[in-house]
């Protein structure tokens, strides 16, 4: 093998490993940017307020006074409706901060299926056969029979 062609080896391998150690530093980036990601969603009248950190998880949820002189069902609601949107809001600061690494990829599709599954309302879950309906008076939530 000439030297030129260990050469031109040598080079195709540097830019190789070049590429590789940029990915690295990027997906490392990118890691860090998803770590920190916060929604911060309000309800429109502003008496309900989460804070949704990546996957979904509910860090921080914040009701004011007005909030407490809705009925329980208006509050669940409302509630429900801001950790709907807070979800939906993160996952789409996700899928930015992944664009420009897996962009144009099958993981990137998933990734956009995940988010728009998130937006979509989720079914009400019909009553199952057997069981009936707790009381409202009932303290400590949903108890079946």
């Amino acid at each position: 093998m000439s030297s030129a062609e260990l050469g031109a080896g040598q080079q195709r391998l540097d830019e190789y490993l070049r590429r590789v150690n940029d990915i690295q530093q990027r997906a490392e980036e990118t890691q860090a940017q998803l770590k920190a990601l916060r929604a911060h969603v309000s309800s429109a009248d502003r008496s309900v307020t989460v804070t949704m950190a990546p996957g979904g998880r509910l860090e921080k949820l914040s009701l004011t006074p007005s909030a407490m002189r809705m009925s329980h069902d208006q509050l669940a609601a409302m509630i429900t409706e801001t950790v709907s949107r807070g979800h939906a809001a993160v996952a789409e600061q996700m899928e930015a901060t992944m664009q420009p690494l897996i962009g144009g990829t099958p993981a990137m599709d998933f990734l956009r299926d995940q988010v728009t599954a998130a937006q979509q309302p989720e079914e009400t879950e019909q009553q199952q056969p057997g069981r009936q309906r707790p009381d409202d008076d009932e303290p400590f939530g949903t108890i079946y029979r």
